[in-house]
């Protein structure tokens, strides 16, 4: 859908529903989709912003699973966000990986 929705996925999800969503790309072959979460830092006015981004490939399947927002619909490795337990997705999630890296370039850059 030419990069749609992107950032704009809790409007077309509170405006469409998860099984409405997933038939917008019906006449789509390709369903595959991002999961991008991007933490930014500065250490104030003025000074550079470093983004740190991590990414999880998956795509847009038929809900399954319970769960608010997209995880019902995304999924990876033939497992929905909505059918894994929080600590699953906790750990192959990229808030916890940019979260990380962000934690360690405060430690290392004080």
């Amino acid at each position: 859908m030419g990069g749609l929705p992107g950032p704009y996925i809790k409007w077309f999800l509170q405006s469409l529903g998860n099984a409405n969503l997933h038939k917008l790309l019906d006449g789509f072959e390709d369903k595959s989709a991002q999961f991008v979460c991007t933490f930014a830092y500065s250490p104030g006015p003025g000074r550079e912003i470093v983004l740190f981004q991590e990414r999880v490939d998956g795509q847009v399947v038929p809900a399954r699973g319970v769960s608010s927002g997209w995880n019902p619909v995304f999924e990876v490795e033939g497992v929905t966000y909505g059918e894994m337990r929080a600590d699953d997705e906790r750990l192959i999630g990229p808030r916890r990986r940019a979260l990380a890296r962000l934690q360690e370039w405060i430690v290392e850059n004080p």
